[in-house]
């Protein structure tokens, strides 16, 4: 779903993974399924040439998205009135939300030109939200954006009730009520990354300086070894709990702000934050779930796939023809598979793809990074059968 810009070749030995995460961990690779069990929906086997063809093309899938997106209320309304829609219910995701909208909208501008100014119109109105809703440069986590809307999205009961819909309160998620006030780190990163493509598109430097100064942030409150918490409290720059970040939307953020600023310091914070990704939940096998609207779990409980093929796609990316690394890209792409992949099931539409133990449902975001991730294997390998998985789910 998303892509870094990435740098060249650049080997980081043990001794940067060692200072980044302090002692060398075990690798767990070998025990991983005892660690972390395939649940039995999984189990399921791949079989070739038994998937269902695409209805459509996938161009004309694509397009027919864009124009959708753009004829919802919801968005529609920030760009006539600069207000976000109280009914949007994803308004109550700040951050998450209005940064996808930008990556989506500068998307849609690359692949439909014809569209470009109706796709700029709608990714300026979700920006300039943005740039309203960033913590003061006072603030103990200056500049960074809210997880959540810092007020209760409206809900009129007479116009917009009975609303009985699970797992909601009034107009929102019911992850946006208990957890409000409260930041999960990779959201802030999330929105630099978006800033970042949007300058790089105008050429405007406001949101160049704001993506500076949200990663300046995180380097001001980088723990020692070399880590991020999960969450941590907007207000007063407390940390929430005992889990992790696993930083890979600041790979994006580091090597983008690189490429776009000329500034090696970036850099170097981008390869420790590559070394401490190897040191840590390449070498424990911990790919902990981070999930806004989900309570943090114990290492190995609540896994996902999304930050390992993230990390994968980083290094075919970043290590072209590298054959250590391509063997450990295998791996995460098993891992993922084997606890995250519906090839059969009777209730629901398979081939699909599951988003964490937590919500162990099919996700169309989730089916999104696996094809994303076959793609990236099969441009480094030309394997057909990554290829054949990609569309078999597409």
């Amino acid at each position: 779903m998303k892509c870094c810009c990435l740098a060249g070749m650049l080997m980081i030995g043990l001794a940067a993974s060692q200072t980044a995460a302090g002692a060398a961990k075990v690798d767990r690779w070998a025990e991983i399924d005892t660690l972390c069990p395939p649940r039995e929906v999984t189990k399921p086997v791949f079989k070739s040439g038994t998937y269902k063809p695409a209805a459509c093309g996938y161009r004309e899938a694509a397009l027919a998205i864009y124009r959708y997106m753009v004829k919802l209320p919801g968005m529609r309304k920030l760009v006539e009135t600069g207000k976000v829609d109280q009914r949007y219910q994803h308004n109550a995701y700040v951050s998450k939300t209005h940064a996808a909208h930008i990556m989506f909208l500068l998307n849609w501008m690359r692949y439909d030109p014809v569209n470009r100014e109706t796709a700029l119109k709608y990714a300026r109105a979700s920006a300039q939200f943005l740039l309203t809703q960033l913590e003061p440069d006072d603030a103990p986590l200056a500049w960074w954006p809210p997880t959540y809307g810092r007020k209760p999205l409206e809900f009129d009961p007479a116009t917009d009730g009975p609303y009985e819909k699970p797992y909601m309160r009034g107009n929102e998620p019911i992850g946006a009520v208990q957890y409000r006030g409260e930041v999960m780190l990779l959201y802030p990163a999330q929105v630099a990354n978006a800033f970042l493509a949007f300058a790089k598109e105008t050429g405007d430097k406001i949101y160049l300086e704001a993506a500076k100064n949200i990663a300046e942030t995180y380097l001001r409150v980088r723990r020692p070894d070399g880590s991020w918490p999960l969450k941590m409290k907007l207000a007063t720059g407390e940390t929430i709990g005992e889990n992790t970040l696993v930083p890979c939307y600041l790979l994006q953020l580091f090597s983008e702000l690189k490429a776009q600023t000329g500034d090696a310091k970036w850099g170097k914070i981008e390869d420790e934050i590559f070394a401490w990704i190897e040191a840590n939940p390449l070498t424990d096998w911990n790919w902990d779930g981070q999930y806004e609207d989900i309570a943090p779990a114990k290492p190995y409980q609540n896994p996902t796939k999304d930050n390992a093929l993230q990390t994968m796609i980083y290094m075919l990316k970043r290590f072209p023809g590298d054959a250590g690394r391509l063997a450990v890209c295998r791996r995460l792409m098993e891992f993922s598979e084997k606890r995250f992949v519906v090839w059969e099931h009777p209730h629901w539409p398979t081939p699909c793809v599951l988003e964490q133990y937590s919500c162990f449902t099919p996700i169309d975001a989730s089916a999104a990074q696996m094809i994303f991730g076959y793609l990236a294997l099969y441009e480094a390998e030309h394997n057909p059968v990554d290829l054949e998985k990609a569309r078999a789910i597409a």
